[in-house]
């Protein structure tokens, strides 16, 4: 994962209440800008890797995220650290 032509975010999401977990995931996967996803056990509910051109690219997106009943919190990735070296 490199940032050249965008940017990508990590964007942590609980639910709000009353909102099916299922649901929820079978949005994200429809949705443009979900590069991954993982549901989660834990202080949220799913982690959100997205990817977009812009910030306000982003912004629509995280904008999203909280229209389908999600509570967010989005971090900026600056670069992915390799490991394999």
């Amino acid at each position: 994962m490199t940032n050249a032509g965008g940017l990508h975010a990590l964007v942590r999401v609980g639910l709000r209440a009353g909102v099916d977990p299922d649901c929820f995931e079978a949005y994200l996967s429809a949705e443009a800008g979900i590069a991954e996803a993982w549901r989660l056990v834990g202080d949220c509910d799913f982690e959100v890797r997205v990817s977009c051109r812009s910030l306000a690219d982003l912004d629509a997106l995280v904008t999203q995220l909280r229209d389908a009943g999600g509570i967010t919190a989005t971090t900026l990735v600056l670069h992915r650290v390799r490991l394999d070296a």
